[in-house]
């Protein structure tokens, strides 16, 4: 793995861990299927619905339409 793959699984790990797992923490141990449930949502929006800075703000799917036709999911 090369160090700039390296640094974006650390970032996602970091952004996963301060905007999904911190809040949802006591699921993990309670109720691992609600826990489940919303990372699913979380996940979707986060890839559809909630803007990047980093992306020209635009949603990942936006960005991968706009740059990636042929990808059309």
């Amino acid at each position: 793995m090369s160090s700039n793959t390296n640094a974006h699984a650390k970032q996602f790990d970091r952004t996963f861990q301060e905007r999904f797992v911190d809040y949802h923490e006591g699921l993990l141990f309670d109720d691992l299927a609600a826990f489940n449930r919303n990372l699913a949502d979380w996940l979707r929006a986060d890839n559809t619905v909630l803007l990047h800075q980093s992306l020209g703000c635009q949603s990942p799917g936006q960005f991968l339409i706009y740059h990636q036709p042929e990808c059309q999911r």
